[in-house]
């Protein structure tokens, strides 16, 4: 059918959905079906549901919502529907956040951008996630490639040298042969294997941080040495005290 419409609008759930984001998509709909201007207050009444219309019918009052334009309708919704935002308790958070561990580099720009949305930084946005994104990153080498830039860097340059150098020393981790200080006495190999100091129990960090727990290990077998050989002289010995009893 010719006038078949593209996608599907549902109903605006006053419990979950938000207004902002239900109004994007909203507007891209009658977008792609080439809805003309006059016709969306009428369509906008019979797609958002029972519950939806009936706060919009009492907004509304002494007037029906059909008699009202459709950015007045939908300004409506929005100051009633859109949950208010504390700025500066948002900004807080984002401000606060740095990179957990286990955290790759790209989970943590999009932790980053999602705490952004509601900051209201506008222009500054991009500046502002480059400072953040780096002086939030994990102290590492990923974190000391980022500080070689001068301030010309720009926010997808700096993501881009981040996924990089990160790709980088995982695998230089991976095919690194351990150093001679994660050895023990005689030759007895001690595996770490959460950062790359050479452990091969699993995989290293991202950032090519240093856990220091390799030359714990390693002096924690010394610590046990030489007592099985002292049983065995103390075996020794009494073996000799019963043949000098005995003679």
């Amino acid at each position: 059918m010719a006038n078949q419409l593209v996608g599907t609008i549902p109903e605006f759930t006053v419990e979950l959905d938000d207004w902002n984001v239900y109004y994007e998509r909203l507007e891209q709909f009658f977008e792609v079906n080439e809805i003309a201007p006059e016709k969306r207050s009428a369509f906008l009444i019979s797609c958002i549901g029972s519950q939806a219309y009936k706060s919009l019918r009492d907004l509304c009052h002494p007037a029906l919502p059909k008699d009202r334009p459709f950015e007045e309708l939908c300004e409506l919704l929005r100051k009633q529907f859109s949950p208010q935002v504390a700025i500066f308790r948002e900004r807080t958070h984002f401000y606060n956040a740095t990179q957990s561990v286990g955290e790759n580099v790209t989970q943590w720009y999009g932790r980053l951008k999602k705490l952004s949305v509601d900051c209201k930084f506008g222009t500054n946005l991009e500046a502002v996630l480059l400072d953040k994104f780096i002086t939030g990153l994990r102290p590492g080498q990923v974190l000391d490639r980022l500080c070689e830039e001068n301030e010309t860097l720009r926010l997808e340059q700096a993501l881009d040298i981040a996924i990089n150098k990160e790709c980088a020393v995982k695998e230089s981790a991976y095919l690194a042969p351990p150093s001679a200080s994660h050895y023990a006495a005689g030759g007895v190999g001690v595996a770490c294997g959460r950062c790359v100091c050479g452990g091969a129990r699993g995989a290293p960090s991202e950032d090519g941080s240093y856990c220091g727990d390799g030359q714990q290990q390693a002096a924690a077998p010394a610590r046990g040495k030489g007592r099985p050989r002292n049983r065995r002289r103390n075996r020794g010995g009494n073996a000799d005290d019963h043949s000098q009893a005995g003679d």
